[in-house]
C-alpha cells in the first residue's frame, strides 16, 4: 500500500560539493515547497509542470538562508507517479541539512531506502524488473554493465518477458480448447507445435541464465585464485599485479597460510585476485587448514591460476581447478631466451611469466580475461541482472521441462497436466515483474537502494 505521506530525501551524494539536490515526493510537496520558499521576483511564487523556478529559501523564523533552483514535476507524469519536487542548492551538508529539518517541520518525513523508486513501482511507473535496474545501474562498475541496466531500465527485459508471457498464454489457451472440446483431430498438430515453441522458450531461458554469470562479472566484478605448489611465486606476482606489497613473500615455503586479496584491472573488468596457501600435505595444522581453504576458494573462484616454476613444471586435474583455469609458468627470468623459447614449444598452453620482472604479465591479465568472459560482449543481449530474477527463471525453467516431457508421450497426453505446468509457469513470469509479489520481496528489493533514490 502507498502510503500518504510526503517524503523527503538527499538525492546527491553526501559532502561538499558544487551542487546538491533534495528531493520531495507526495501530495503534500507543493505546499511544504510553498512554505518553506519565497520568490525571487516581486511576482507571486508559482510552479509549473517540469519548469525550473528560482527562489530563496527561508527557516522556520521567516529568514532568508539560500538562493536555489526548484523543478516541478506533476502528478502522474514524474518518476514517482507523484506530484514531485527537486531543489537544487550549493553543495554544503549544513545547507542541505537545514532544508531537510525546515521540510520535515512542516509536514514531510524522512524517506526510506528506495522509497522514491518503491513508490513508482506501486504506482504503475516502471515494474520490478526496471525498478531493480535502477540500482543496479547506480553500482554499476563497468561501461558495458551501465549500458546494459540502462536496456533493463528503458523495459526491454521487461518487454521480452511479456513476450515470452504472451506466447504461453496463446498455448495455454490452446491446451484448454483442446481438454473443453475433446473432438479428434481438432488441432492435429498441437502436440508437435506445443513442443516446437516450449523449446524456443527453454533455450532463451537458458540464455539469460548464461548472460547473468557473464553480467555478474561485469557488474562486481570477477574472482581469481593465485594456487600451486608452494614457493613458486604467488605472493610475488599477487604483489606485482595489484602494485603494492600486499602478501609477504619469502625462500621459506609455507609462508603463506590465509587467502590475501588484491585488486586489478582485466582490461576494464574489475577483478580480485587472491593468493592462496602452498597446495602440499604438511603435518602443520594451521597450514593444512590453509591448504584446505585454498581448494575450497579455487572451485569457488571464477577463474584460478595455476603456477609453477621454470624447474618444476607441474600441472593439475581440470577438475581440481574448477570450471575455468589457467596454467602459468612463473620465473622466466631465470633462463636464457633460448631455452624460453623451448620450453614454450613444449608446453604451449602455459603461459610463461616473471613475477620479478613483470615478463608476460600482460598476457596473462589478457588470458584470464577471456577465460572469464569468452564472449567479447553483452550489448546484443537481454540478460537478468538480479539473484531473485535468475531463481525465478531456474523455477520457470522448470515448468517448462516438465511440460516439454509430458508432450514428449507418444500416446494419450495429458493435457490436464500441461495445462497445470503452464499456469505454473505464467504465475512465476507475473513475479518476475512484481504483479505478484509479497510486502517481504518489496522491502528486499528496495532496502539495497540508497536513500534519495
Amino acid at each position: 500500500m502507498i502510503s500518504p505521506d510526503t517524503i523527503v530525501a538527499v538525492a546527491t551524494p553526501h559532502g561538499f560539493g558544487g551542487i546538491s539536490v533534495v528531493r520531495l515526493s507526495g501530495s503534500s510537496s507543493k505546499n511544504i515547497v510553498l512554505s518553506v520558499s519565497v520568490s525571487s521576483s516581486k511576482r507571486a511564487l508559482s510552479f509549473k509542470h517540469r519548469t525550473i523556478t528560482l527562489v530563496k529559501l527561508k527557516d522556520q523564523n521567516n529568514n532568508i538562508f539560500e538562493d536555489a533552483v526548484i523543478a516541478f514535476f506533476k502528478a502522474p507524469e514524474s518518476y514517482t507517479g507523484e506530484d514531485l519536487f527537486e531543489i537544487s542548492c550549493h553543495g554544503n551538508p549544513s545547507i542541505v541539512n537545514k532544508i531537510l529539518s525546515i521540510c520535515c517541520l512542516n509536514g514531510a518525513r524522512l524517506a526510506e531506502p528506495g522509497e522514491f523508486t518503491k513508490r513508482s513501482f506501486l504506482n504503475g511507473k516502471i515494474d520490478l524488473v526496471q525498478a531493480e535496474a535502477v540500482a543496479s545501474l547506480i553500482h554499476s562498475k563497468t561501461e558495458e554493465t551501465a549500458s546494459l541496466n540502462f536496456k533493463m531500465l528503458r523495459g526491454e527485459l521487461s518487454s521480452v518477458i511479456k513476450n515470452l508471457k504472451q506466447d504461453l498464454i496463446t498455448l495455454l489457451s490452446k491446451i484448454e480448447f483442446e481438454l473443453d472440446i475433446s473432438e479428434e483431430d481438432l488441432q492435429p498438430n498441437l502436440q508437435k507445435e506445443s513442443h516446437t515453441l516450449l523449446k524456443s522458450c527453454k533455450m532463451f531461458l537458458q540464455k539469460a541464465l548464461n548472460n547473468h554469470s557473464a553480467y555478474r562479472i561485469l557488474n562486481r566484478g570477477a574472482s581469481v585464485v593465485l594456487c600451486g605448489p608452494p614457493n613458486v611465486g604467488k605472493s610475488t606476482l599477487l604483489n606485482f599485479l595489484a602494485g603494492s606489497d600486499l602478501a609477504i613473500t619469502s625462500p621459506q615455503p609455507g609462508t603463506t597460510r590465509d587467502a590475501i586479496e588484491g585488486s586489478v584491472s582485466l582490461g576494464g573488468l574489475p577483478a580480485t585476485l587472491i593468493d592462496t596457501a602452498g597446495l602440499r600435505s604438511s603435518g602443520d595444522e594451521i597450514e593444512s587448514e590453509g591448504v584446505v581453504r585454498a581448494k575450497e576458494r579455487i572451485l569457488s573462484a571464477d577463474c584460478s591460476v595455476h603456477l609453477s616454476d621454470i624447474d618444476n613444471i607441474s600441472r593439475v586435474s581440470p577438475k581440481e581447478l574448477g570450471k575455468s583455469h589457467v596454467f602459468v609458468v612463473n620465473k622466466s627470468d631465470l633462463i636464457n631466451n633460448k631455452t624460453l623459447s623451448l620450453l614454450k614449444k613444449q608446453h604451449p598452453d602455459h603461459c610463461f611469466v616473471s613475477a620479478k620482472t613483470g615478463y608476460g604479465t600482460g598476457v596473462l591479465l589478457d588470458l584470464i580475461k577471456n577465460n572469464i568472459l569468452p564472449s567479447p560482449s553483452l550489448s546484443s543481449s537481454v540478460p537478468i541482472i538480479t539473484q531473485r530474477q535468475k531463481n525465478i527463471i531456474l523455477k520457470i525453467q522448470d515448468h517448462i521441462q516438465n511440460t516439454l516431457l509430458l508432450l514428449s508421450q507418444k500416446e494419450d497426453v495429458h493435457y490436464d497436466l500441461v495445462s497445470i505446468e503452464l499456469r505454473d509457469a505464467l504465475i512465476q513470469l507475473d513475479s518476475v515483474l512484481g504483479k505478484t509479489v509479497t510486502d517481504d520481496i518489496l522491502d528486499l528489493v528496495f532496502n539495497s537502494f540508497c536513500v534519495g533514490k
